[in-house]
């Protein structure tokens, strides 16, 4: 499976430290395949996220969750086991079978630095600038 085609990247990245939810909104459409990565930087707990999960919805109002992508309840949040570096937790979604907005929440259990970002692959159309590609810049060599 070459999934890493005609691609578009969006993200959240929250203001401050803490334990806030960071939660990133994404519009899958025209877009076949979505992987998403949950980032934490290095901190002292081994708790990754008290929740990981993965929302959709059809109008981008009311969101239910998408089979299989609950942390807790359908796979377990993994471990951090190298606290001195950033932890990541990938998440791989065929959003052909799901509604077009999904919803990733990633909470910190501990006040650190987390990132939500996704890549959105296969889409309709190749992304022609760097807006189009969900980026400020864009270096092709």
């Amino acid at each position: 499976m070459i999934h890493s085609q005609m691609e578009k990247v969006v993200a959240a990245v929250p203001t401050a430290v803490g334990t806030s939810a960071v939660t990133l909104t994404i519009d899958t459409l025209g877009y076949d395949y979505v992987s998403v990565t949950a980032l934490r930087a290095s901190n002292a707990s081994t708790v990754f996220a008290s929740v990981l999960k993965v929302e959709q919805s059809d109008d981008n109002s009311t969101y239910s969750a998408v089979s299989g992508m609950t942390g807790g309840t359908d796979f377990t949040i993994p471990a951090v086991s190298d606290t001195a570096n950033a932890a990541i937790v990938k998440l791989d979604i065929d959003s052909k079978s799901k509604s077009r907005y999904l919803k990733v929440t990633a909470t910190p259990a501990v006040s650190v630095n987390t990132v939500v970002s996704a890549r959105l692959g296969r889409g309709e159309v190749a992304p022609a600038t760097a807006s189009e590609a969900g980026v400020i810049g864009w270096v092709k060599g």
